[in-house]
């Protein structure tokens, strides 16, 4: 055990020194500061422009452009759904008069969970993820890091604990920068407000009905937890596969770069091939589990939270397994 907890503060000791993480919050600070400043602009534009502007009015005009939208020919079936799930969401809210367009620091950063889940908190968590093990190979240390007396499943379990912890530690950072930048435009407070979740679609035909036997109503700070619970278990399900890719690529810039292209070009399968069922099977469709939970249209018919749960669980366990038995076979003088 004494070894174990040597090897693991190795580890975090070499993803701090190469700086990657310092530069994931960075990033992370920068993203969440543009994204905040463009929403408080646009807030406070609608004021100017509409100071009595009564949000029902608001909404009821949005819900009513959708459902026009949704006759015309040249829209594609998927965002048709999307529009139908839209305006079923947004007369619920109606009903229930609750104003789906407020915004305040807590439900900026519950918003964040979906949408950082979708690509940046993948990307970021394969910049620090990707050399993990190439590095060892660029900076020349692999053959005596393998030479040790030190079993080599034990040396990558260690790799795969610190990608576990600085994974972790980059959902914190991205909660609590979110919650803090946001705080500032929105204020902090309202973490017990109502909140209406759990919407779904009847069906997948433009006919169908819109399915209300889901919906709940929470408290905030619960459908925060849970959001970000799940944006977690996706973004260790994208670090798993990382680390195989740094075992697979002696070049960190190789494993980092293949994992990049793999996100970005999942996620536009994703959006442009709705058709071809066989792409609900890829780990990128699957990565937006906070949208799942909230109701949102799958991208393919048939997908669920826990169909997506299982797929994630089996990419992470499959690549762990290829990288223990590629780390272990390897011959570090080829």
């Amino acid at each position: 055990m004494r070894v174990m907890a040597g090897l693991i503060e190795n580890e975090a000791l070499k993803i701090l020194r190469r700086k990657r993480f310092r530069i994931v919050l960075i990033v992370l600070a920068a993203i969440l500061s543009l994204v905040v400043f463009a929403q408080d602009r646009q807030r406070r534009n609608q004021r100017r422009d509409n100071p009595t502007l009564d949000w029902r009015a608001g909404v009821e005009k949005r819900a009513t452009e959708l459902e026009r939208r949704m006759n015309e020919r040249r829209v594609p079936e998927n965002f048709k759904r999307w529009m139908r799930y839209e305006s079923g969401r947004l007369r619920y809210h109606l009903s229930k008069n609750l104003n789906p367009n407020e915004i305040t620091g807590p439900i900026f950063t519950r918003a964040f969970a979906g949408v950082g889940s979708v690509l940046l908190i993948p990307l970021l968590v394969a910049v620090f993820g990707a050399d993990l093990v190439s590095s060892e190979f660029a900076e020349g240390t692999i053959t005596l890091l393998l030479t040790r007396p030190v079993s080599r499943w034990k040396v990558l379990l260690s790799k795969v604990v610190a990608m576990g912890l600085f994974t972790t530690l980059t959902l914190l950072a991205a909660f609590f920068l979110a919650w803090g930048i946001s705080g500032v435009a929105f204020g902090w407070s309202g973490w017990g407000a109502p909140i209406l979740t759990g919407f779904r679609l009847g069906g997948a035909s433009p006919a169908a009905g819109f399915d209300l036997s889901g919906v709940r109503m929470v408290a905030l700070w619960q459908d925060t937890f849970a959001a970000w619970g799940l944006a977690w278990f996706s973004a260790l399900a994208v670090g798993s596969i990382t680390l195989l890719l740094s075992v697979v690529f002696r070049s960190a810039a190789a494993a980092m770069g293949t994992m990049m292209a793999t996100l970005v070009g999942g996620t536009i399968l994703s959006r442009i091939a709705s058709d071809w069922d066989g792409a609900k099977w890829f780990f990128v469709t699957n990565l937006p589990l906070p949208d799942y939970y909230a109701g949102l249209p799958t991208p393919f018919e048939g997908m669920t939270l826990a169909f997506s749960v299982w797929v994630l669980f089996g990419w992470a366990l499959a690549a762990l397994a290829a990288a223990f038995v590629l780390f272990t076979r390897r011959d570090v003088t080829a």
